[in-house]
């Protein structure tokens, strides 16, 4: 009952803001991502995310028809017990541009960024449901001034995820799991000390997930992102199609046993 009242919470205020906001653009938006991973031993795991998001050109329908961001992180991972995990990323870049206001603003000039995260993650196994929560800490460097001086501030990002695995729609020894999500990001910091608010975006999801062949798996899912722009009046709402494909146990498994 406590987890349930807390994803109420969570969407209840992502659509209180939406209501209040003064100004709203929608966009659709493709993101795409790569998940190189392996495991180190028992306990650890690395991965490695190559992510591109692109975006619609203002009046036009392609999502693919500008840059959001290029980006790639190294995340290595550490199994604290079967429902705990923790997780460390050393070093994130990204090379991101704004959502667009209006077709020239495709000409705006991205802003690179250093990242480095820490998550811990509990997931528990239910009869029919599954649930899990997330808490990532990211520091951020941005050089929000093209001139290689790259300022910080720190973002907060609390997740909840339902997930049912299902039997028998495909192959009847590998599952299709269905989800959804809901995840607020919240900052401070330099960076963003003259922003109206502390709220960044909110980001809910719905989709679902299969192992298409041996060690390789691809997720889809719809993915709403609200963001709120610095003036605290405008907001972003943008309608995206997230596509994971995941290459696990890459080089174990054609080791030897």
């Amino acid at each position: 009952m406590h987890r349930r009242n807390i994803f109420i919470l969570l969407v209840f205020t992502a659509v209180s803001i939406k209501t209040f906001g003064q100004t709203t653009r929608s966009h659709g938006v493709f993101w795409g991502r790569l998940i190189l991973a392996d495991r180190i031993n028992d306990r650890w795991k690395w991965e490695l995310f190559l992510q591109k998001r692109t975006q619609n050109i203002p009046h036009e329908k392609n999502i693919f028809g500008a840059l959001h961001y290029n980006s790639f992180l190294i995340w290595t991972n550490y199994c604290i017990n079967k429902n705990l995990k923790l997780y460390l990323s050393p070093l994130g870049y990204f090379d991101s541009y704004p959502f667009l206001s209006e077709p020239e603003d495709i000409d705006l000039p991205g802003i690179k960024e250093f990242r480095f995260s820490a998550r811990l993650e509990h997931e528990l196994k239910g009869k029919h449901v599954d649930f899990s929560s997330r808490f990532t800490t990211e520091c951020r460097r941005r050089d929000i001034n093209q001139n290689d001086v790259y300022i910080p501030n720190w973002r907060l990002r609390y997740m909840t995820r339902f997930e049912k695995p299902v039997i028998g729609i495909l192959q009847n020894n590998k599952p299709v799991s269905f989800f959804i999500s809901d995840e607020v990001l919240v900052q401070f910091g330099k960076a963003v000390k003259n922003n109206a608010s502390m709220f960044d975006q909110n980001r809910a999801a719905a989709g679902f997930s299969l192992e298409v062949v041996k060690n390789i798996k691809a997720s889809f899912s719809y993915l709403n992102i609200f963001q709120q722009r610095a003036n605290g009046k405008d907001f972003d709402d943008a309608h995206a199609l997230w596509a994971v494909v995941t290459f696990d146990n890459l080089f174990s498994q054609f080791k030897r046993p």
